[in-house]
């Protein structure tokens, strides 16, 4: 009993050492929305901290990334918005905002070059999820990317990976909306909170991958891009 709980307050003594360490202060300069957001749920932190270190995440800018990450996702929900920088926009999760099609469905109309280490490890993990959800990953990545790469550029493959994985998983989302379900394509197109979120997401994933180095051939925006000048043709 007594190792027990010296075992169980060493751990909290180090995940609070792990917690103090953490590069806040950088991100109170650079980023004061994400500095808010993370002063206003503190009281996330150890755990995710701790769920960051166990995910691979243990470098201190990239660990206080994944942790932001995840309040992003966490103040999107409560605020059944995206949070883009402190503002919450319209339309988040709503059923009647994205296609139909799920993760789980949407495995078996992947093409090789769709299949990524994210669409292996993401799609089965969350096999309910949707369009909209692939877009508050993009957004959650979008807002530490350049974080991590102008900080910690050691760090920086994991985040870049990752949010080319995403935006290449809504690529193949909007392609096979478009020939398996084309009212539901025009549906999408039409909508404008829907519409306008993918705008200013996909921008910004664009600005972020831009500011890390990456060019613009290796980021994956046709479908997308076709979608969203639909409108424009009218």
């Amino acid at each position: 009993m007594l190792k027990r709980l010296i075992f169980t307050m060493i751990v909290a003594f180090a995940s609070s050492a792990s917690a103090q360490t953490l590069p806040v202060d950088v991100l109170r300069t650079q980023y004061p929305a994400l500095y808010k957001l993370y002063r206003d749920h503190s009281h996330y932190v150890l755990p995710l901290a701790n769920y960051a270190t166990g995910q691979g995440f243990r470098q201190p800018y990239e660990n206080l990334a994944t942790i932001l990450h995840e309040m992003i996702h966490i103040a999107s929900a409560a605020h059944d918005g995206f949070f883009i920088d402190g503002i919450y926009y319209e339309p988040y999760l709503h059923r009647d905002a994205w296609p139909r099609l799920s993760n789980a469905e949407i495995a078996k109309y992947l093409t090789p070059q769709e299949r990524t280490i994210i669409t292996a490890i993401y799609l089965p993990n969350t096999p309910k999820n949707n369009l909209g959800n692939v877009l508050d990953e993009i957004n959650a990545y979008s807002h530490v990317a350049k974080f991590i790469c102008d900080n910690e550029p050691l760090s920086a493959e994991k985040q870049v990976r990752n949010l080319l994985g995403h935006l290449q998983l809504q690529e193949a989302y909007l392609r096979v909306v478009r020939t398996t379900s084309p009212a539901e394509y025009w549906q999408l197109a039409a909508r404008r909170e829907s519409r306008g979120a993918m705008v200013t997401l996909n921008a910004r994933a664009v600005q972020a991958l831009r500011a890390c180095g990456v060019g613009a051939a290796r980021i994956p925006v046709a479908e997308v891009g076709d979608l969203l000048r639909l409108n424009d043709k009218k």
